[in-house]
């Protein structure tokens, strides 16, 4: 067989693989509503700006340490170097988005880094301004604490703001 075939053969398989895995993890994630988890408590910090509400993100990390997901600890000034990363491993960066990172009706938005069903960091970015409206840092922290939206009225990983609600609750 000719080396032509046969990288054509490895690249047929591989992107194969590549779709098949894509595909398992969708359907995974859309199967259940909290698919990944830290193995280690991670940490949150404030890249958005000194504006960030730290209250505000306090208030969120308080509702899911009582409902049992806890993190390291919260960092509302850390170093610029930081800052300047993508995304950093065991940390949950929350920074300021820019226009192009939402569609029109998005408030904000989470890019989790996972690895099977394992956390390895998030990055909440927030349209300007939007992180003062109410439950949207424990909305968005639950994703990236793990979970996925719950079309069930009232509850906080609702995907719609106007419905959602502090209900937490696991199917």
């Amino acid at each position: 067989m000719s080396w032509n075939k046969k990288i054509i053969i490895f690249s047929g398989v591989f992107i194969l693989g590549f779709v098949l895995g894509l595909a398992g993890k969708l359907i995974y994630e859309s199967s259940t509503i909290k698919p990944y988890y830290w193995e280690n408590l991670p940490i949150v910090i404030n890249c958005y700006g000194q504006d960030f509400d730290e209250v505000a993100m306090i208030r969120a990390i308080d509702y899911w340490a009582m409902r049992g997901y806890n993190i390291g600890f919260y960092e509302h000034n850390p170093p610029e170097k930081v800052c300047e990363a993508d995304w950093i491993y065991g940390i949950i960066i929350i920074k300021k988005g820019k226009f192009w990172d939402f569609d029109p009706a998005t408030l904000a938005s989470t890019r989790r880094y996972t690895s099977l069903d394992k956390m390895k960091g998030a990055v909440i970015k927030y349209r300007k301004g939007s992180f003062k409206l109410p439950l949207i840092n424990e909305h968005e922290l639950g994703h990236a604490m793990g979970f996925t939206h719950h079309e069930v009225e009232g509850h906080i990983m609702h995907p719609q703001f106007e419905k959602m609600g502090e209900e937490l609750w696991l199917p």
